[in-house]
């Protein structure tokens, strides 16, 4: 590829349920106007829910689903950023699944091959400050990674975050000095001069993971909808969680109550969607028992996603129809 200058190139980084696609939502708004910018998302289910959410918002859009991009020896990262560097923008933003360990994912950004095309600039990890207060998180693999590769730590949802976890996220955050600027956010309202701080932070103190091996993970194909069904679902398992897809006719119609009860009763760690319920299109949006909603539009197919730490019982979709 012939090209005139390296692409600014940010990793926005966090774990499940953390508010990185609201985030992205917010800095592609904020954008200088004349700009274009390209968005690499990946995805630890199958689905691809984040990529749905983001087309609205003009940016060019690739995904990799089914796990975290830097398995599978890296193709379909290395594929996707090559199709969006193609496209010559002016930004890329890179959202790796809140379980991805984002130390090969670095790798692959600084190494020789897209060295010549992108301008790695800081990475941000947000962080809930509630999730400083639960072990599960804290001593998670990907969780520390995340932490080591920071170029700024940006505690996020501090609108309904205790005194007691913000006092966490201060003194936690003490630990990880290769992050040289710490932040406080509500609805994921990063500010875009935030993206073009240097890329300090040292990646070979980040371990490298034992998890995320490419034998492990084998390459995920694009999921169609057969003729004739009404939807299809795909299930998968990696770093100790499962994942649930549904890909959905749209002409599928749910009923509204019946599908938050369902979502509510579920007690997922993540749930994603973006469906046709008889209160209209809906951009479904939970973590635990929080469920939020906002109106929506179909570009295609329905998709519903959840993440868990069980294998759980397969719902009937059929009862939740309106």
């Amino acid at each position: 590829m012939k090209f005139s200058k390296p692409i600014p190139t940010n990793l926005i980084t966090g774990f499940l349920g953390v508010g990185k696609t609201t985030a992205i939502k917010h800095l592609l708004k904020h954008k200088p106007e004349q700009e274009n910018w390209a968005i690499l998302v990946n995805e630890f289910g199958e689905i691809g829910v984040d990529g749905s959410l983001l087309e609205s918002s003009g940016a060019a859009i690739k995904q990799v689903p089914g796990g975290c991009m830097c398995c599978v020896q890296g193709v379909g990262m290395r594929v996707g950023l090559n199709e969006l560097i193609k496209l010559e923008p002016d930004r890329i933003l890179i959202e790796p699944t809140g379980l991805g360990h984002p130390r090969q994912i670095m790798d692959t950004l600084t190494g020789e091959y897209f060295a010549k095309y992108l301008e790695v600039r800081a990475t941000i990890t947000m962080l809930d400050p509630e999730t400083l207060l639960d072990e599960r998180y804290t001593e998670n693999e990907n969780f520390i990674a995340q932490a080591e590769i920071a170029d700024m730590l940006v505690a996020n949802k501090i609108e309904q975050a205790s005194e007691q976890a913000i006092d966490a996220f201060l003194a936690w955050s003490t630990q990880y000095p290769n992050a040289t600027q710490l932040a406080q956010i509500s609805f994921g309202q990063i500010a875009p001069e935030w993206l073009d701080r240097p890329a300090e932070a040292k990646v070979n103190n980040v371990a490298l993971s034992a998890q995320h091996t490419p034998e492990d993970n084998p390459e995920i194909q694009a999921l169609e909808l057969p003729e004739q069904q009404n939807w299809v679902m795909r299930s998968h398992f990696s770093d100790d969680f499962w994942s649930y897809g549904w890909l959905i006719s749209d002409k599928v119609e749910f009923e509204f109550n019946d599908l938050l009860d369902w979502i509510t009763s579920i007690k997922a760690d993540r749930v994603k969607a973006v469906i046709k319920t008889n209160k209209g299109v809906l951009q479904i949006n939970a973590v635990g028992r929080d469920v939020r909603f906002e109106p929506s539009q179909l570009n295609g197919h329905a998709k519903l996603e959840l993440v868990v730490r069980r294998p759980i019982d397969i719902p009937d979709l059929e009862l939740m129809l309106a």
